[in-house]
């Protein structure tokens, strides 16, 4: 079974190939399954920061490609198109300066009627999602808030919500899940955080969970392997002990991947290779003296039809 940063490592290595070929979403992705094992690992932290803000610039000059094409619709006074496309736009460039600019510009454009029928949508909407979030409907909560983001980007009160929800939602899943502490399933306890992280990344006290056990899925992973050395080791020695030296060989070479430098192992493999090699030795000796009691009757009738080298 391979060790954590022996994963981790390897993953690096295929991140780093991703970023090189312009893949940043592949390798942002590569990055969230690297912390899923640990995620206070700090390379792997930086690589994924750099991507992130790889990303954001590779969005940015997309958006403002984007920005430029809705210009047209300025002339045209379609101000409720253009809300509509900024508050995509922002999802995927919220720090976009003149993005923000231009959404405050179409708020001011609104004429007053538009205005206050908006401010009520908002309110309703708002006053839905703090009812959502009393019934403990925790879900829909975030479902509703990304909705009404989507709309009003940047909205607090709906962001407030959507922090409270997705916290109050983890919450509850841990209670519904409390065996899972008690389990020594570290593997199935880890992917039940990770599905707890897919839900709010930045929840301190899942990452400190996930860390814990992925931490004790690796200590259990090399009491394993400890063990299966040892039970190696004894069968390795039991099998020399009744001459199989082929077996012996192929038990040290096993033994070998799991602990390079193994003593015993490579003791054994020596000897084991050695007296396959006198074996071999005594067994050509042996066929040709049989060959020779064969042949001898024959060579003293007529010496002189075999050739001397």
């Amino acid at each position: 079974m391979i060790d954590t940063e022996t994963y981790i490592s390897q993953g690096l290595k295929i991140v780093k190939g991703l970023i090189s070929k312009g893949s940043l979403q592949a390798a942002l992705n590569a990055c969230r399954e690297l912390l899923k094992v640990n995620p206070y690992h700090r390379e792997v932290q930086k690589y994924l920061s750099k991507i992130e803000e790889a990303i954001v610039e590779q969005n940015e000059k997309k958006v403002d490609a984007d920005i430029a094409a809705t210009m047209p619709l300025w002339k045209e006074q379609r101000y409720e198109d253009l809300m509509k496309i900024y508050a995509k736009l922002y999802q995927y460039a919220p720090r976009n300066m003149r993005l923000i600019g231009l959404i405050e510009k179409l708020q001011e454009r609104l004429t007053d009627q538009q205005k206050n029928e908006r401010d009520a949508f908002l309110n309703k909407a708002v006053s839905a999602i703090a009812g959502l979030l009393k019934e403990g409907r925790f879900a829909d909560t975030i479902q509703a808030c990304n909705e009404l983001l989507g709309i009003n980007p940047g909205n607090k009160t709906a962001e407030t919500y959507l922090k409270q929800a997705k916290t109050d939602l983890i919450e509850q899943k841990l209670k519904e899940n409390e065996r899972i502490f008690e389990s020594a399933d570290f593997e199935r306890a880890l992917e039940f955080y990770n599905s707890l992280l897919a839900i709010d990344p930045e929840n301190q006290k899942i990452k400190n969970l996930a860390f814990q056990a992925s931490e004790r899925m690796a200590e259990h992973s090399l009491i394993a392997d400890k063990v299966h050395l040892n039970e190696s080791i004894v069968r390795m020695k039991e099998l020399f002990k009744a001459g199989e030296y082929e077996k012996v060989l192929q038990s040290c070479e096993e033994i070998l991947r799991l602990d390079p430098g193994n003593i015993s192992a490579v003791v054994f493999l020596k000897k084991a290779d050695e007296t396959l090699g006198k074996e071999t030795n005594i067994l050509v000796l042996k066929k040709l003296k049989e060959i020779w009691t064969a042949m001898e009757p024959e060579y003293l009738k007529n010496p002189a039809a075999y050739a001397r080298i």
